[in-house]
């Protein structure tokens, strides 16, 4: 197994909490592989400030109203932004990005809310339990 981590967030209208949210991602000692972000249609311009840090290069259309993704990369991490048309709460965003995760054979999704600030030491801790069979960490 290689152990690569796909990190997935799912927001709604918590933009700035969300960019710190990626920061503290992307700060790993132990870096993730990959960060998806499920924006459950949010209406307080939350693309345009994940274009105006780099962390996406695309902007959804306005009104858009099927479900939107882009793929970039952001310091040697690969950022996919899913919008979605409608808010499909928690449990719903976490769905279609754990989803994409598996289809893109990620080994681990490390999963979490946009107002979650991991340490920087945070998934270097969990990272003992990869060779561990049948672990859910």
């Amino acid at each position: 197994m290689n152990n690569s981590v796909c990190a997935v967030v799912v927001t709604y209208n918590r933009k700035e909490l969300l960019v710190k949210c990626i920061d503290s991602l992307i700060n790993q000692s132990l870096n993730v592989d990959a960060i998806y972000i499920v924006d459950n249609d949010s209406t307080d311009n939350t693309p345009e400030l994940l274009s105006d840090y780099g962390f996406i290069t695309s902007l959804p259309p306005v009104n858009c109203e099927s479900r939107w993704s882009c793929d970039d990369e952001y310091e040697n991490i690969h950022i996919k932004y899913i919008k979605l048309p409608e808010n499909m709460g928690g449990a719903g965003g976490f769905y279609e990005a754990v989803k994409e995760a598996y289809l893109d054979e990620y080994d681990w999704v490390w999963i979490m809310d946009d107002d979650a600030f991991p340490t920087e030491d945070c998934l270097k801790e969990l990272s003992p339990y990869y060779d561990l069979e049948d672990t859910v960490a």
